[in-house]
């Protein structure tokens, strides 16, 4: 919002304040070039440091490996699809979930290496650069996201997207960590190739599932 200038009563005196000389103004020009310059580089370090707090550093594997990250590992044992998941909460209440394409039930596990933490949603990255994150038609209790993974101790749950099933083919399944640790420059991932080329792909879509029992752990 701008602001009214107060009026004055009385004669008003304008002045011109006197110019500089040319080599002042010379010297004046060029800090002011500088100080842009210095600005210009000081935005796109910030830039370069936002992109660096969202990047990642990434470890790969197959299903059925032990991928070890800097402070946590996983595993992705085996994948299933299903056209329906049925899935009973800690509250024994069923829920009854049909995919508009279908689903992958992935069995994941995780462990820490130093610290315990707790994973983010894991995201299925299909081989054209789509993402998917694990669907929330499927009660995040019972996924990978909810126990906090131990030191010593491999948590076992599973990992549930909504995909089309043209997607399949070349996917990997990504797990990261939900909070960087202080210091840390590249938060660590596990990216788990699935090892679904077009025919594995389209066994996997046969094979699906009419009803997916998911149970919940106690």
């Amino acid at each position: 919002m701008s602001s009214a200038t107060p009026v004055r009563t009385g004669t008003a005196v304008r002045r011109r304040a006197p110019r500089p000389p040319g080599r002042l103004r010379r010297a004046g020009v060029l800090v002011a070039g500088a100080a842009l310059a210095v600005a210009a580089v000081g935005l796109q370090t910030l830039g370069l440091d936002q992109q660096a707090r969202m990047a990642h550093l990434t470890w790969t594997g197959g299903v059925g490996e032990e991928v070890a990250a800097s402070r946590f590992s996983a595993r992705v044992k085996a994948v299933q699809a299903a056209r329906v998941v049925e899935s009973t909460d800690p509250s024994d209440k069923v829920r009854r979930a049909t995919a508009s394409g279908i689903f992958l039930i992935a069995d994941v596990g995780a462990t820490a290496r130093r610290e315990p933490q707790k994973l983010a949603p894991p995201v299925l990255l299909t081989e054209d650069g789509k993402r998917y994150t694990a669907t929330d038609k499927v009660p995040s209790s019972l996924g990978i996201t909810e126990p906090f993974i131990q030191v010593g101790w491999w948590a076992e749950r599973t990992a549930v997207f909504e995909i089309p099933a043209a997607a399949l083919a070349g996917s990997r399944i990504v797990l990261a960590p939900k909070n960087g640790f202080m210091g840390e420059a590249l938060l660590p991932e596990v990216e788990i190739d699935l090892g679904l080329d077009d025919a594995a792909a389209q066994r996997l879509i046969s094979n699906a599932k009419d009803v997916y029992q998911l149970a919940s752990k106690k």
